[in-house]
């Protein structure tokens, strides 16, 4: 089983990476404004998981923290086919929230 404190730690350091390209950047990252808030939602929606009980109401939030995810995935793949942002830029990020994915699969299981 996953360690929810884990991946709320892996899913704040994808928020962490965001931030740093969004400052970084000039021109601006395509879907800015979009690409911030999934990113906070992930860590977001963890932390309003385990404030619900066991079962549904909790693998809930953790689906939608694994959406938040795969958007931000999403909009960082957009910039990475714009140009906006190099391979060296994007892979460390993407596979950051491909852990964060498998992290929450685990969740999901259990």
């Amino acid at each position: 089983m996953a360690n929810p404190l884990r991946v709320i730690d892996a899913a704040r350091s994808v928020v962490d990476d965001v931030d740093r390209l969004l400052s970084a950047k000039r021109p601006m990252l395509l879907y800015d404004v979009q690409l911030r808030d999934s990113a906070g939602s992930i860590a977001a929606n963890i932390r309003e998981a385990y404030g619900r009980r066991e079962g549904p109401e909790r693998n809930q939030f953790l689906r939608y923290a694994r959406g938040s995810a795969e958007e931000t995935d999403e909009h960082l793949r957009a910039n990475l086919r714009a140009s906006r942002i190099s391979p060296k830029q994007f892979w460390p990020v993407h596979n950051r929230i491909a852990v964060v994915v498998k992290m929450l699969n685990g969740l999901l299981r259990t």
